[in-house]
């Protein structure tokens, strides 16, 4: 209900008011009133439930109180809005001259006529009385409206001069009613009316019971300090008042929000009273009694039958009814009629209110709203665009196409877009253009309701289905959407051709451009259609004009579009692993920006705007065209290779559109200046320099363009250090390669790879080193280590195949190995989120010490070094190795820990060994136990890190040196004392020399029963079915270690025979260790069940020995 204590609102200008108050009969009889209302207030549309006339709105409501009365309405839906056209069935059906409107008048005679006679449709009424009441309303007016203050003024001064003003202001009414009688034919032949503005004095939301409309009234207002607010009625005494007339002035007063009703009283022109009553008083006025609740469940129930009913979007419905019917009919046109002629002039009007309502929601909307509103957007579009025929309305048509598009796929898409993908299956439904609504299932053609109905309170049977249906929320996976988006695109592109083809014929032929100024004539029914982007970006495809904007900009922003959609095809691609197919949308996407900066170029009116968004566009281009370029340089596959030059190939129809277009601007791809991003190549050189170019690239762009993006700065430039890094492994590789290779023809050859591979390391930590990525840098300072130990390799002095001592140069490039690793591990230490990564660098920079040291004792310089400072260095080397081998040992779930065990126990190993021998030479006392100690304790440690069973020949070989260290003590021992002792203390040293040497050989005996258990593994590695667990190399290796080990077991039992037979009394344990000595004779050390043998043996030996001692 309408506060009726609020002010409302009124022009004063007293032209302005009597144009408006004496043509308000030709605006009422308007078949494009509400539409005119909708253009000049686009916000309402969707909001309020009806855009209508005040005129309109009071007919329909009088309805049950006027038996008599015919309805004849044009009805159209918009989302929730009801828009409501009065409909002359005798000026637009029944004059036979008319060509318009055939389709509905061939329905309305075979239809309508059959029940009503044609009389009863009457026409306007222009009789004499009409004329008479229009000249007294013109007196009428002249008396109630106030001079202006100027006249006022000179009236006061001067008389003559006031009769001048009076009459010119008279004749000035005067011409605007002659204008006015005229204006009703005028304004059927005009076609070319504007539509920008509303033509109603004033345009009143209105809210009655629940129902918000959205109303034109031309009800002249007046008011004073005594009355601020009042409607003025001019009445003739003779006619009585009646519930008509009361009706029809509390409404006009309710919509305009006017509180008093003064009505003029005259008799044949005369004035003879006034009289001001309240608007809530005129219900109940005698002679024109009403109830108000019948009008509120007459307005009530009449929208929810409209909106039951009027379901369909872009339809065109007829509300009726004949004088003396009881029923009110709602017939679907659109469904009913043939309009295979498409004279229905509502087509465009409706198409552009669609378009309107989709753009409002797109420019008032933020991303996260747009995403929600994209269902409602797209079936605004769809259904627009369904209306339109691309032959006849090829502008609006392109314009609402973009717009489509632009829903699909925005222009500020970028690769965090990629992230957005919705559901990862494709929703086919939600993606179809051709998805049937499901309250279109039902729908009608024709509904009727009785007029008892309509009147009778609470009548909820309509309230069913009061939304049209809509379009889920777009969702899907992002390539679905490209695709999409491209399918517009391209429609957009034929209906500019289609365009600008009508464009040319105009100039050639003066019919054609008749045809063509009747198309451009429907097309000004509507406002303009200018369409902005969604976010900082003007883009307009309709100038103010009402045309498409000139062909080259339409088409530079189309093929921004385009590339667009292209860019993201290239993201669901790539996780597929379909590189051939990235390549080639990389093409057409380039393809596009080439284009569209030529059009630009020649165009000379892009902004700066524009070309920061195609810089943009290009950088997300160039940073995905680097991920692809760098994805294929790891493709080794020739049947991959070949499978991706298939996928390059392949085009659509769609793509084959676009690229003619691209082809008529003039673009050659093969000439152009980004042929290298996507071309196809194995090459893997080509394609990490392409990569890291591409990176480079699209970083330019950025530091070009204003307000530097540091996010997407950052990525960047982390994906241009990793493209170097990769390219630095490249070259590295090459070297390692090369090397293998090594003659003097490739010496300079190697170098190059050398410094190729060095640079793109140092750049790649340039990159790392501007974004701080500390654990990259420290990851390049171990690849950088990693190639100073391949120039060691280089600088290995080898002669006629023979590796010679270790060199200088070796020694340089190893320490500067080392150097590099210590730099990346200082600046990962002591930091736990990066010890991944300390892992790594540990690990690298233990293998370097330990091919440092194992080269150094393999090779020993022995020329510019003594044996002692080698071993000290070798000492060094491992000790450190084992130093950064610890991170490993003691990280127990780590990948690395049982090649960490096997790497420390072969350290172990090599130390012990070399002590070994250092034992073997050395002559002093001290030094000498020392050495031995030392010796063993490594022996020990590595025994502890190797398992007979997963190193069987490595803790053999650990097994045999010890009893060989025990072996050469024996030996050593008894020189010892032979040579230091007097030669009178000769015999003392005799029996001392036996004693001794009995101990050393039982201790060396006992050591090599150790080995039987490893000799038992040895044997059931040669028994397996496996033949890689006993191949030929490990077969060798295990029968000379046996050899060895029988050989020394055979050393000791024949020294303990000797012993045992010059001083044993007990001849039993002289024969038990003879028969031991035969035992071991016996042995076949070339036999395949060597093995096998030597571990039964010594299982005899050990039981034999094990009596002895008991005994």
């Amino acid at each position: 209900m309408s506060n009726l204590n609020e002010k409302p609102v009124w022009n004063n200008d007293i032209a302005l008011l009597l144009s408006y108050w004496l043509q308000q009969r030709a605006n009422h009889d308007d078949i494009f009133g509400s539409f005119r209302s909708a253009n000049a207030h686009t916000d309402s549309l969707g909001e309020v439930d009806v855009i209508s006339d005040a005129e309109h709105i009071k007919k329909l409501l009088k309805v049950p109180f006027n038996k008599h009365s015919q309805i004849s309405m044009i009805v159209h839906r918009l989302g929730r809005t009801i828009l409501l056209d009065e409909f002359d069935v005798h000026s637009h059906l029944l004059r036979l001259e008319k060509n318009e409107w055939t389709w509905f008048r061939d329905f309305f005679l075979d239809t309508i006529l059959r029940n009503i006679s044609v009389k009863h449709f009457y026409k306007k009424n222009k009789t004499r009385d009409e004329l008479i009441r229009k000249d007294r309303l013109v007196k009428f007016l002249c008396q109630s409206v106030e001079l202006p203050q100027l006249t006022r003024s000179n009236l006061n001064n001067n008389e003559s001069q006031s009769t001048a003003t009076a009459a010119a202001l008279l004749e000035q009414i005067k011409e605007l009613v002659n204008a006015s009688n005229n204006l009703e034919d005028d304004n059927e032949k005009e076609t070319n009316t504007n539509f920008t503005s509303s033509p109603f004095q004033r345009t009143v939301n209105w809210t009655f019971e629940n129902m918000k409309m959205l109303i034109g009234s031309d009800l002249p207002i007046f008011g004073d300090e005594q009355h601020p607010a009042v409607s003025l009625r001019l009445r003739d005494m003779n006619k009585p008042i009646n519930v008509l007339t009361g009706i029809d002035c509390w409404l006009d007063n309710l919509m305009c929000n006017v509180p008093e009703l003064a009505m003029c009283y005259h008799v044949d022109g005369i004035v003879q009273s006034y009289e001001i009553m309240k608007t809530e008083d005129i219900p109940y006025r005698e002679g024109c009694q009403f109830p108000p609740s019948v009008i509120r469940d007459l307005a009530t129930n009449l929208l929810s039958f409209l909106k039951s009913n009027a379901t369909k979007e872009g339809h065109t419905y007829w509300l009726f009814k004949g004088p003396d019917d009881d029923i009110v009919k709602l017939y679907d046109l659109t469904s009913l009629c043939e309009t295979d002629r498409d004279d229905n002039p509502y087509t465009l009007p409706v198409a552009s209110l669609l378009y309107k309502m989709a753009h409002n929601i797109v420019l008032k909307s933020d991303l996260e709203t747009r995403s929600k509103e994209s269902g409602t957007i797209r079936t605004l579009l769809k259904h627009c665009l369904d209306m339109l025929d691309p032959e006849k309305f090829p502008e609006y048509h392109c314009a609402a196409a973009y717009m489509m598009s632009d829903l699909y796929i925005d222009d500020n898409i970028n690769e965090q877009s990629w992230m957005f993908n919705g559901n990862e299956t494709s929703e086919s439904d939600l993606l179809n253009d051709d998805f049937i609504f499901e309250g279109e299932k039902d729908s009608v053609t024709c509904a009727c309701v009785d007029i008892k109905t309509l009147v009778q309170s609470q009548q909820h049977r309509f309230r069913k289905s009061l939304d049209v249906p809509r379009f889920g929320p777009i969702h899907g996976n992002l390539d679905g959407r490209a695709r999409e988006a491209l399918k517009y695109l391209v429609a957009a592109l034929r209906s500019n051709a289609i365009h600008r083809r009508l464009q040319a014929a105009t100039s050639n032929s003066d019919e054609q451009e008749q045809t063509l100024d009747e198309t451009i004539n429907k097309s000004k029914v509507i406002i303009p259609l200018p369409y902005q982007t969604t976010r900082h970006c003007t883009k307009f495809l309709i100038d103010n004009q009402n045309h498409l904007t000139g062909d080259r900009r339409l088409k530079a922003i189309i093929l921004h579009k385009a590339a667009s959609a292209y860019f993201a095809l290239v993201h669901r691609y790539e996780q597929e692993r379909n590189y051939g197919s990235c390549l080639r949308y990389l093409r057409l996407a380039l393809n596009c920006h080439s284009a569209e900066l030529k059009l630009q170029s020649i165009d000379q009116n892009n902004n700066t705007n524009t070309n920061i968004e195609c810089k943009k566009l290009l950088s997300y281009i160039m940073s995905a065209a680097g991920d692809c370029r760098l994805m294929i340089s790891h493709v080794i596959s020739t049947e991959e290779i070949e499978k991706f030059r298939e996928q390059y190939h392949v085009m659509n129809e769609i793509d084959y559109e676009i690229q003619n277009v691209i082809d008529e601007v003039g673009i050659d791809e093969n000439y152009s200046e980004f042929s290298w991003v996507f071309e196809l190549t194995p090459v893997i050189e080509r394609n990490l320099f392409a990569s890291a170019h591409a990176y480079e690239y699209a970083l330019n762009i950025i530091r070009n363009v204003e307000n530097q993006e540091n996010q997407r700065w950052f990525l960047l430039t982390k994906r241009l250090g990793n493209a170097r890094n990769e390219m630095g492994v490249y070259w590295m590789n090459q070297c390692a390669q090369a090397i293998k290779n090594f003659d003097q023809e490739t010496t300079k050859e190697i170098k190059d790879y050398f410094r190729k591979s060095f640079e793109y390391f140092d750049g790649g930590i340039q990159a790392f080193e501007k974004i701080h990525d500390v654990s990259n840098i420290a990851l390049l300072n171990s690849n950088l280590g990693r190639l100073m130990r391949y120039y060691a390799q280089f600088y290995a002095p080898i002669r006629n195949g023979i590796r010679e001592e270790f060199s200088q140069q070796e020694r340089q490039s190893y320490h500067k190995a080392f150097d590099y690793y210590l730099r990346g591990l200082k600046l990962v230490e002591n930091r736990s989120d990066f010890f991944e990564v300390y892992r790594t660098l540990s690990w690298e920079l233990s293998n370097s010490y330990f091919a440092m040291a194992t080269s150094l004792q393999d090779h020993a310089p022995l020329s510019t070094m003594t044996q002692e400072d080698v071993e000290k260095e070798v000492i060094e080397c491992m000790t450190r190795a084992l130093k950064y081998l610890d991170v490993e040992l003691n990280y127990s779930s780590s990948d690395r820990s049982p090649l960490a065990k096997y790497r420390a126990g072969t350290i172990h190993h090599r130390l012990a060994s070399l002590l070994h021998n250092a034992f073997r030479t050395e002559e002093n006392k001290t030094r000498r136990k020392h050495l031995r100690s030392l010796a063993s304790l490594h022996y020990e440690k590595a025994l502890k890190l190797f398992s007979p069973h997963d190193n069987p020949l490595e803790y053999l070989r650990l097994l045999v040196e010890e009893v060989a260290l025990a072996d050469f003590e024996l030996q050593s021992n008894y020189l010892f004392l032979f040579f230091k002792q007097k030669p009178q203390q000769l015999n003392f040293l005799d029996a001392n020399e036996n004693s001794s040497r009995l101990k050393y050989s039982q201790q060396g005996l006992r050591a090599s029963f150790h080995c039987q258990e490893t000799i038992g593994i040895i044997n059931q590695h040669r028994t397996s079915s496996d033949p890689d667990d006993y191949n030929d190399m490990f077969a060798q290796e295990a029968q000379r270690l046996l050899a060895i080990l029988n050989g020394r077991i055979q050393a000791f039992l024949k020294e303990i025979v000797k012993i045992l037979k010059l001083t044993s009394s007990k001849k039993l344990i002289y024969e038990d260790y003879k028969e031991m000595y035969s035992i071991s004779l016996r042995l076949n050390d070339t036999a395949p069940t060597f093995p096998k043998d030597l571990y039964d043996a010594i299982e005899r030996l050990k039981k034999i020995y094990e009596k002895n001692t008991s005994d």
